[in-house]
This record gives structure tokens, sequence and C-alpha cells, in this order.
């Protein structure tokens, strides 16, 4: 079933990416579609980033273990809407001009958070495949522990650049969910720990 499902998931999860589509060229994005854009596609980016951390928590809670194999195609598509929230602020924004992206990157935190949050999604996505989790063994579970502090950056990155178009009470959700994710992972871990010492406590010979 959980197979079955993944086409259907891969398909639902272009929708945004349509839905903007359609908008620019019915030209109903108002008079400044670049900041509508930016503003949905950084929407879109953070809530597929709280989709993908939602899987290892739903496959705990419910001990179905099918929400994993959603969860690199999740992480995927953060990846990618990361990818075109880039792109429309060095284009759209930005008009590919060096000069302008380097002021930018100067004067406003909100681009360094965005730009090393993006560097690091980058090595999530490239290291995310089956061969390089062979390759990295252990490492690849620490590795991709550094999705959590993409979580954090990116929360950062959209309070700096709150705009009058944005929704504060939408800036509010993410951080909330994002700090029960938080909070979901260091106990899930601690119980880890716990567990496994009290295991080998039980087999140490008295």
């Amino acid at each position: 079933m959980w197979l079955k499902l993944k086409p259907v998931l891969f398909l639902i999860s272009l929708l945004p990416l349509a839905r903007w589509i359609y908008l620019y060229s019915a030209q109903q994005l108002g008079q400044d579609p670049g900041l509508w854009l930016m503003s949905s596609s950084g929407q879109t980016t953070l809530s597929f980033l709280i989709i993908t951390l939602c899987m290892t928590p739903l496959r705990q809670l419910t001990k179905q273990q099918g929400f994993i194999l959603w969860r690199r195609m999740f992480g995927l598509f953060t990846f990618f809407y990361a990818t075109c929230h880039l792109l429309l602020w060095s284009g759209m924004e930005r008009h590919f001009s060096f000069a302008l992206m380097g002021k930018d990157i100067v004067e406003r935190p909100a681009i360094v958070f965005g730009l090393f949050n993006y560097v690091l999604l980058c090595i999530l996505a490239i290291t995310s495949n089956q061969a390089m989790v062979r390759k990295l063994g252990r490492n690849w579970r620490r590795l991709h522990r550094l999705v959590y502090i993409v979580a954090v950056f990116a929360v950062i990155h959209a309070i700096f650049m709150q705009r009058s178009d944005a929704s504060i009470a939408d800036i509010y959700a993410f951080t909330a969910v994002v700090f029960i994710l938080l909070v979901w992972r260091i106990v899930a871990q601690r119980i880890r720990q716990q567990r496994i010492q009290q295991q080998l406590q039980a087999i140490k010979p008295k």
C-alpha cells in the first residue's frame, strides 16, 4: 500500500508548482509577482521540510515502517522547492546580478541563513541515495541529523524575511511545529539510549 501511494503523493507534491505556473501565466499574482512567488515558495519549502520531519515521529507513534518509504521523497521535494525559492530570489528579485546578490548577503542576515541552509540541503540531497547510505554507514545517520539544524535556520530565515504580505500567524505556527518536532527528537533519543543501557545491564554477568 505504501509504495502504491507514493506516485499519488508525488503528483500531489507537484501541485504548488502547477499552481504557480497557472497563476503566473494567467497574470493573477498581483502587482508584484516576484514577491508573491518568493513568499509562496518559501512557505512551501518550509511545509515540505516539516512534512519530512514528521515521518519519523509518525513511524514511532503508529509502528508503521511505511512512513520511512515516503521520507526521502518529501526530503527531495523540500530541496526542489528550496531551489525554486533560490532561483526566484536570484532571478526575479535580483535579476541574476552578482552585485545585487552580494549586497543582499552583506546587508541582510536572512539571506545568509537562507544560503547556508541551502548548502546543507544540497549535502542532504546528494547523500540521500542508497549508495551513499552504504558508503557512509553509521555516519549517514549523523550527517542527516543536520536536517534539524536546517529546520531551525529555516524558521529564523522566515522570521527575518517577514514582510507585509506574510502572515505572522503562519510563522508562529511553523515555529511551534518545528519546536515540537525538535523536542520529540530529543525525548525519543533519550528514551532510546535508556533502553539500550537497560538491555546492556540486563545481559551483564552478575
